[in-house]
């Protein structure tokens, strides 16, 4: 909300008259860039993702019964490896691979069904559970050209979860593919991930300042002295009066000045 409110504070700053009075002032002058170094970002995406998992155990271990009905699912426990927890040997932490930032994720998925017990008679409810990993890429767009790294090996990656829930859940036949002597159904689940990942990095970037004072600064006042306060006239003509002769703009046609 606070960043909200800033925004807002700027742009209504940014639409006063006397601002773009200056602004417009300045855009007629010519600029010269100075080069400095400062964290720029370079580059910012976000994307969905649908995966889909099967689930052939219960929690103890016993295939999937062929009349399991799901009803609840949950997705949770998603770490971003180099994120969160640290990169495994051999793994990779997020990083910029062309126009896109890559990264690998874990998480665990836990269906809830019903079924009927046939030994107890009974319907009765059961869970399986599965932990998943999946390297995701999300495309991402340079902003103002990218960056000029000064050490292209110390750029940063930010990866933020924005959505992450498990949306379906079914029963289905083995899906062709796997081998047979897998059970003969599974439960098949549905994650819908969504991130947004951004890289950042020391740029050499552009200060536009001008080759000539863009704004007329007011004129020096002495010590002691007092600027009255005065702002532009919007009018080309007017009458004018004063304490000492009212009524003057009351004459028709009033008189100009």
């Amino acid at each position: 909300m606070e960043k909200v409110d800033f925004v807002s504070l700027v742009k209504e700053a940014w639409t006063s008259p006397e601002i773009q009075a200056l602004a417009k002032r300045c855009f007629f002058k010519k600029f010269n860039c100075t080069p400095v170094i400062q964290e720029k970002v370079c580059a910012s995406g976000t994307k969905c993702f649908h995966d889909i998992h099967y689930l052939f155990e219960t929690e103890t271990g016993l295939p999937i019964p062929a009349d399991a009905c799901p009803i609840n699912c949950i997705a949770s426990n998603l770490v971003i490896i180099g994120v969160n927890v640290p990169v495994p040997p051999g793994g990779f932490p997020p990083r910029r691979v062309g126009d896109c930032i890559i990264f690998v994720v874990q998480y665990r998925v836990r269906v809830f069904f019903e079924f009927f017990d046939a030994a107890a008679n009974s319907l009765e409810v059961g869970s399986a559970v599965g932990v998943f990993d999946r390297e995701l890429a999300v495309p991402v767009a340079d902003f103002d050209g990218g960056c000029v790294l000064c050490e292209p090996e110390a750029n940063e990656i930010c990866v933020r979860r924005i959505n992450f829930d498990c949306i379906r859940a079914l029963l289905v036949p083995r899906p062709a593919g796997f081998p047979a002597t897998f059970p003969p159904f599974a439960i098949e689940v549905t994650v819908e991930k969504e991130f947004f990942a951004l890289e950042s990095g020391r740029s050499i970037i552009c200060i536009p300042t001008c080759k000539e004072e863009c704004i007329d600064l007011p004129f020096p006042v002495l010590p002691g002295e007092c600027v009255p306060f005065e702002r532009p006239s919007q009018c080309m003509s007017f009458c004018e009066e004063t304490d000492l002769e009212p009524g003057r703009c009351a004459q028709c046609p009033p008189p100009q000045p």
